[in-house]
């Protein structure tokens, strides 16, 4: 199995997609391949494709998957459709995701993703994007910043550290992920557990504010959804609420057959469900997983099935 990035709840994630052979299935989050390889290992007659914007992790995966055929394609999930166009797929068996950012992309430290390693503050999933996190700190106003950081990562001290970071790069810019993490400290202290959590809190927000993750995540999912055939599975793995919450309510609409608002005695929307949900409430890792990967802990996985008759 690779390390470059290790797969969390592998034997669930198998058990929601429901791997038929000579079927068309898509990993949207390739990572170094170690689901891609599962899912291969497990019922080597399906056809895979499979997603990373990270020419790394398809480099890796390359690797990985060195003795399986599946076709490998550098591009963000939110152009799942027309890439798959490309490649003359127009419906889909079943879609993994697992959202995030992967293990090797936190322990690589010139990426700028981890709080306590010094390095640029880059934060770009996608190497060519010109969106970087340091552009973020140093140049979008106190208001934009604290939006970020109150949306993207809840963050109650959102005003104060936009503050802060302006009154820091009024004297110089933040080039690094050491001196951010430093002018976040100045608001909330060192050394604490609810520093550790806002210092995480705040990386957050700017890895997902660069990488226009949660538009991505919710024009992706739409995507999928359409290109399910009959009795095929999205299997999504989150690990942020605000992730999960997208998924949830996407899941929950798909399902449901009116939408209209409830004072509308007719229905008027014409809106009809698509999806069965399989998974009520999300299912987590167990505590021996935990144990031995703890970038598991906070995964919640959830998957639905396209009813029959529907596409």
């Amino acid at each position: 199995m690779s390390v470059y990035h290790r797969p969390v709840m592998i034997s669930e994630c198998l058990e929601l997609l429901a791997l038929r052979p000579g079927k068309i299935y898509v990993d949207a989050t390739l990572g170094g391949g170690g689901h891609a390889l599962a899912m291969l290992e497990h019922e080597p007659q399906i056809k895979l494709y499979a997603f990373d914007r990270d020419i790394d992790a398809i480099k890796e995966a390359e690797a990985t998957l060195q003795d399986h055929h599946a076709v490998l394609i550098q591009a963000n999930f939110k152009d799942l459709r027309t890439q798959l166009a490309y490649h003359k797929v127009s419906g889909i068996d079943g879609i993994l995701f697992d959202l995030g950012v992967s293990s090797h992309q936190l322990d690589e430290t010139e990426r700028g993703f981890s709080f306590d390693r010094d390095a640029e503050l880059d934060m770009r999933m996608d190497r060519e994007s010109e969106m970087t996190a340091r552009k973020i700190v140093n140049e979008y106003s106190v208001d934009e910043l604290k939006k970020i950081f109150r949306e993207y990562g809840e963050e109650q001290a959102a005003g104060r550290i936009a503050r802060a970071i302006e009154r820091s790069r009024e004297k110089q810019p933040i080039k690094s992920t050491l001196e951010l993490a430093g002018v976040i400290e100045s608001v909330v202290g060192v050394g604490s557990k609810e520093s550790l959590k806002t210092k995480v809190r705040v990386f957050q927000a700017l890895r997902i504010c660069v990488n226009d993750e949660l538009a991505a995540l919710s024009s992706a999912l739409n995507d999928a959804i359409n290109l399910l055939n009959p009795e095929g599975r999205i299997v999504v793995m989150s690990y942020h609420s605000l992730e999960d919450r997208i998924v949830k309510n996407m899941f929950k609409l798909a399902e449901q057959d009116c939408i209209c608002p409830p004072v509308i005695i007719q229905c008027v929307c014409s809106h009809k469900s698509t999806l069965k949900v399989l998974t009520r409430r999300p299912r987590s890792a167990t505590d021996e997983e935990i144990q031995t990967n703890v970038r598991s802990r906070s995964a919640k996985l959830r998957a639905a099935e396209k009813k029959r008759g529907k596409r």
